[in-house]
């Protein structure tokens, strides 16, 4: 017994702890690709030692586990395969379709993802929870093969259950359904009793990146889908900032008003691309999910070639889907903002419920306010979130300065994530202004070369700007130093939101 009180316990622990922070430490040098990422962890590692090896072990680095990674990897081939055998004179026909202005941006996330612009497609822009809904239920409703949906958040309350009403009956009439939300995200969904309800109609149910304390060990658990879709008979596509929420029920006691979002309803054949990201989504999830989805594509790949531009013709909108997730090579969905707020010329519209940028992004918008690009930052007056709150107020004096607009909106929570640049390109779709979406989060943009469109989505981008209080200079400036305190200290940690 005196020999075990003899042992310096307090040393060793320290020796191992030290070991630690410096394992941890050589890791963040050689993993974390974004400077600022690596200097919030080393700050955390040194300043918290203890919390701070933890924190990073658990989610310092994207890991999707290996078997998931491996079925990743079989998809990819695959689609790789039907892209090269059946889509490539599309692509390669198209890209002469795009501005010489945006070709070079258009081929940033084609290089990674192998999904060029495409022709012949038509968007409808969907901004009211009623116009949303109404138009998912009539599309549900009329199904005749097919009817797929992914969400980040499903919340069955208020007319969400019509919508899954809806789809349960197409189930019983013949439809086949897939319902697969976040893991995270829709907990109170997978909590309620509408998975079962759906699974006794017959409707496949996936969670998407589920977690455990097990799971824990190999995975990273704040990796999320955060990707919202919806597929009827492979010929009409959703896609944008709309989870499967109703705002009159969801959240209401956060304080922050109604969500505010949009949708755009699309066909042509875009839609078959936001298709393969669904697949491919279901079939990463397990073993089983990898042999059902490369069965039904392989019989679906032999369909394609009559379901090519020519023949599912529906409009003249040229666009690309643009998938983003922690695994891919690059950084598209980041990569392709810069570029385009490079690509700025006169205006540049943003619209974002969470703005939390690293140096390149901020270097990007005030460089472009500087050399006399008009820009215009709308974001929500309050956001259920007090960290990225903060945060994102520690931006703006340096985007102030820069000649930057900055405008609250106050007609309540401003979910929409849009990008507008001059007249004729747009970015839509899932994915916020910050680190999280950029680098963590399973998104999807739809990158838009079309002047009807981008106008659209500009008077949308108005419309919102009317409902806003805009930043005077001189205002924040005259604010008590100790909100400048408090912002800048969390400012530290934004890398990591």
């Amino acid at each position: 017994m005196e020999a075990f009180r003899e042992i310096p316990w307090g040393e060793i622990l320290l020796y191992l702890h030290t070991a630690a922070v410096v394992g941890c430490t050589v890791r963040v040098l050689y993993k974390q690709r974004n400077i600022g990422s690596a200097f919030a962890w080393l700050i955390l590692l040194f300043v918290v030692p203890f919390v701070g090896v933890g924190l990073y072990l658990l989610i310092g680095e994207p890991r999707l586990g290996t078997a998931r990674s491996k079925r990743t990897a079989e998809m990819n081939r695959f689609y790789s395969e039907v892209s090269e055998r059946y889509l490539a004179d599309v692509h390669l026909a198209i890209r002469d379709d795009v501005s010489p202005h945006y070709r070079g941006i258009s081929h940033v996330s084609a290089a990674v993802t192998g999904l060029y612009a495409t022709r012949h497609n038509d968007m409808a822009l969907l901004h009211t929870t009623d116009s949303i809904l109404d138009a998912m239920l009539f599309d549900i409703t009329h199904a005749a093969e097919t009817c797929v949906l992914a969400f980040y958040i499903i919340d069955p309350q208020g007319r969400i259950e019509t919508l899954l009403e809806a789809v349960e009956a197409a189930a019983v009439r013949g439809v086949s359904c897939i319902v697969m939300a976040d893991a995270v995200g829709s907990e109170d969904f997978f909590k309620s009793t509408w998975p079962k309800r759906l699974q006794a109609a017959g409707i496949k149910v996936q969670k998407a990146l589920p977690v455990g304390i097990w799971r824990t060990l190999f995975t990273r658990t704040d990796l999320r889908n955060h990707r919202k879709i919806l597929i009827v008979d492979k010929k009409i596509g959703y896609t944008g900032s709309f989870n499967l929420v109703d705002p009159r029920y969801f959240k209401q006691g956060a304080g922050v008003g109604e969500w505010v979002d949009v949708m755009m309803r699309c066909t042509g054949p875009l839609v078959l691309e936001m298709a393969a990201v669904f697949y491919a989504d279901i079939a990463v999830e397990d073993e089983r999910n990898l042999g059902e989805v490369q069965k039904y594509l392989t019989g679906f790949a032999e369909q394609v070639p009559a379901m090519l531009p020519e023949k599912i013709s529906s409009g003249n909108v040229v666009a690309q889907v643009i998938p983003s997730a922690p695994n891919q090579s690059e950084r598209v969905i980041y990569d392709t903002i810069i570029c385009a707020i490079h690509a700025a010329e006169r205006r540049l519209m943003i619209t974002t419920p969470y703005f939390v940028p690293d140096e390149p992004l901020l270097q990007a918008l005030t460089t472009a306010a500087r050399r006399g690009v008009e820009v215009t930052l709308i974001l929500p007056a309050k956001v259920d979130s007090m960290m990225v709150r903060y945060a994102s107020r520690a931006y703006y004096p340096l985007l102030l300065e820069a000649g930057v607009n900055i405008a609250l909106y106050q007609g309540g929570l401003l979910h929409a994530k849009t990008l507008t640049v001059d007249e004729d390109y747009a970015l839509f779709g899932t994915v916020n202004m910050d680190m999280r979406s950029f680098f963590l989060n399973l998104e999807i943009s739809l990158a838009i070369y079309d002047r009807n469109i981008t106008a659209q989505i500009a008077a949308r981008q108005l419309a919102y700007l009317g409902d806003s209080q805009p930043i005077n200079v001189s205002a924040w400036q005259q604010r008590s130093k100790w909100w400048g305190l408090v912002e800048n200290t969390v400012r530290l940690m934004s890398p990591l939101l």
